[in-house]
């Protein structure tokens, strides 16, 4: 274990606090959580990730590893809650990298869950994903009572569902109360998927098509809105709680177009909208051939062929997927603060340095360098 900074309560702090570890509190969705849990004023933060970074100089920073059950044991003795983020995530670079995954998503969940029970931590607040109800067919205000799917779209999804069970089977046991929470389509400041994603493709000229009919909607929810959620399950958590042993859905509550969604993105960052409608199963046949063809032919002869155009991937841009928060709102108060609108907004701000008129710039100052250069030889 390699400490970063010293555990210190930050100045002024109240005994009444209640300490908690956020892991991978370094990263996308754990960053909006260690900053409202902050500015809450009622916790006291330690963050765990793998990563030395160091965002908010109110937290505690530990370096360390989920795969290393000392770390684990080090990181969370003394804690009130943990909060269980962090996440080996479907990249381009990890899709193919089972070993990776199963390692953070599932031994490490593991670890966590074991780790807690040793030492006394009375709630577990683990972060899921609604894909582990996802099989490929339409979910329309999905609930809790949707079974787990059978046959996984993705490995990442199978390590989801496993790191979700062992997160729930831990409940009960040696006085840990566990909950988990399943947010669709995280967006938001910090996002180092979707919309980098998005803005990759838009520069490569694949954001003109649309897959499909364009009319499946999608559940997206704002990283702040899953961070609220995270907090409110925490405080409303117990092993006598109607939350203990069970996963809710956590949205913003408001369905939009998939590709509609996409094309506010796009837009929003100086790109054109997706426009020209391709078949879906033309699509998902061409990424099968990708997948399972191309791709270990690639191996074969020593290359390794990373992408995201999978059939899962695919599958996804044409299926609806929505669900219900009703049992969040329920059981522990969930309603998310921010709005699509209001997040879109912030997170188009966020993301201005990505926006057209701030590559072009760049890219015609690669222009003139070659001309300069190339000028400069024909001088010669």
């Amino acid at each position: 274990m390699v400490w970063t900074s010293p555990r210190r309560k930050p100045a002024g702090a109240a005994p009444a606090k209640q300490r908690c570890l956020v892991t991978g509190g370094s990263g996308f969705l754990g960053r909006h959580l260690v900053q409202q849990l902050l500015d809450s004023g009622r916790w006291e933060v330690t963050v765990f990730d793998i990563r030395p970074l160091e965002g908010e100089e109110r937290a505690t920073y530990l370096v360390g590893d989920l795969r290393k059950r000392s770390d684990v044991d080090a990181a969370v003795e003394g804690m009130d809650c943990v909060f269980h983020v962090a996440t080996a995530a479907p990249t381009a670079h990890n899709a193919h990298n089972h070993e990776l995954m199963r390692a953070v998503n599932v031994e490490g969940t593991q670890n966590v869950v074991d780790a807690c029970m040793a030492a006394g931590v009375p709630r577990l607040v683990y972060t899921s994903s609604a894909s582990v109800v996802f099989d490929g067919r339409d979910l329309r205000g999905a609930d809790e009572g949707t079974p787990y799917a059978a046959r996984p779209m993705d490995y990442y999804t199978h390590t989801k569902i496993e790191g979700e069970k062992a997160a729930l089977a831990g409940n009960g046991r040696g006085g840990l109360a566990t909950v988990a929470l399943r947010p669709s389509g995280i967006f938001g400041e910090w996002d180092t998927l979707t919309v980098p994603t998005i803005v990759r493709n838009a520069q490569r000229g694949k954001m003109k098509y649309v897959i499909g009919s364009g009319r499946n909607e999608m559940d997206w929810t704002y990283a702040g809105n899953v961070a609220q959620a995270h907090i409110e399950a925490a405080e409303a958590l117990s092993l006598g709680s109607p939350l203990a042993g069970k996963a809710y859905f956590v949205t913003n509550g408001d369905p939009k177009p998939f590709w509609g969604f996409m094309g506010d993105v796009c837009e929003g960052l100086g790109y054109g909208r997706p426009r020209i409608k391709l078949p879906f199963y033309l699509i998902y046949f061409i990424a099968l051939i990708v997948q399972y063809l191309v791709v270990p032919l690639c191996r074969l002869f020593g290359k390794d062929l990373q992408s995201d155009f999978t059939p899962f991937r695919v599958t996804l841009t044409a299926s609806w997927r929505t669900f219900s928060c009703a049992a969040a709102k329920r059981d522990f108060g969930y309603t998310p603060q921010v709005s699509m609108d209001e997040a879109l907004k912030r997170t188009l701000k966020h993301f201005d340095h990505l926006h057209a008129r701030n590559q072009q710039p760049a890219a015609n100052g690669k222009a003139a360098s070659a001309g300069k250069k190339a000028a400069a030889k024909k001088q010669s």
